[in-house]
């Protein structure tokens, strides 16, 4: 992978998260689930952290309606909650289209909610199998957007509210729909992985795996490289533009904010032993959020 090398002052945030996922950032607070721990944290940019929800199920994407309130995905249940002053108020149930957990999500400007099923229910020992994205309108009627994807995981919408990008973690790849209406139509490669991490050992270790991505004003992907132990940042061609180095972390989702929205949020996570799902199982992962200065802040994409 050719990259010019930039330098980048990490700076620790917070700590003890068992395993951190869908980093939100929202009028100066960053949200997170911790989806092992079963919380959902606020946290300050002190880094004190509030607990502001409970997830018994383990909560995964998080997103934010138009009216500002928080939706949380509880993955087990297949069913999202909405955030309120009484505690957690059921959104929707997805269990009659979900094969799989709930996995990332993202808001469009209308309430429309796009959320990922994994397809196979890992944590219990199935195998991977196909998942799909699906749609909850406004209204509650849900839908499925697309079949067959291989466990999709972060899912951004572009500047222009046109295309939806979700990762195909397992296939190392990044695909793009075009949004129309709200329904998802001509699905296309947007960036095979495998171009970027080609070497023999890249292989053997599936490097070109993404979890979470966040995007910029530009329509830049900060994808968290899950294996490669880095944070890459990927131009609206493709072509990669920066890297972040982080030895011995697995690099897990990001998101842009700060009060000029150029701070980066990096989620890194330790894994005690090979298997990341058997890790988890065995709660042996522990989450570090790092935030970073970069160039291109955060713009009107979402999340």
């Amino acid at each position: 992978m050719s990259v010019e090398q930039k330098q980048y002052d990490l700076k620790f945030l917070t700590s003890g998260l068992i395993f951190g996922e869908s980093p939100r950032w929202r009028n100066g607070i960053l949200y997170i689930s911790d989806m092992l721990g079963k919380k959902v944290y606020a946290i300050d940019a002190q880094g004190n952290k509030t607990v502001i929800a409970e997830v018994p199920s383990k909560p995964n994407g998080l997103g934010f309606l138009p009216n500002g309130d928080l939706i949380i995905g509880a993955m087990h249940e297949t069913r999202l909650y909405r955030v309120t002053p009484n505690g957690l108020e059921l959104y929707a149930d997805l269990s009659e289209v979900y094969t799989g957990y709930i996995g990332d999500m993202v808001v469009d400007g209308h309430g429309r909610i796009y959320v990922d099923d994994v397809g196979a229910r890992v944590f219990e020992g199935e195998a991977l199998k196909p998942g799909r994205v699906v749609v909850i309108e406004p209204n509650g009627e849900v839908s499925v957007g697309v079949e067959d994807c291989t466990f999709p995981n972060g899912i951004v919408i572009t500047a222009d509210q046109k295309h939806l990008i979700f990762v195909e973690t397992f296939d190392e790849r990044l695909t793009i729909m075009d949004i129309v209406d709200g329904k998802l139509e001509n699905r296309r490669v947007f960036l095979d992985m495998t171009t970027l991490y080609p070497s023999e050992s890249d292989r053997e270790h599936k490097r070109g795996c993404v979890d979470g991505i966040s995007i910029d004003a530009e329509d830049g992907l900060w994808l968290s490289m899950l294996r490669a132990e880095a944070f890459i940042r990927v131009n609206s061609k493709g072509e990669v533009t920066d890297r972040i180095p982080m030895p011995g972390y697995e690099c897990v989702a990001s998101t842009l904010g700060g009060e000029d929205g150029k701070t980066l949020h990096l989620v890194a996570t330790k894994v005690d032993g090979p298997n990341i799902f058997e890790a988890m199982v065995n709660l042996r992962t522990e989450s570090t959020i790092f935030t970073t200065r970069v160039a291109v802040g955060k713009g009107v994409g979402r999340p």
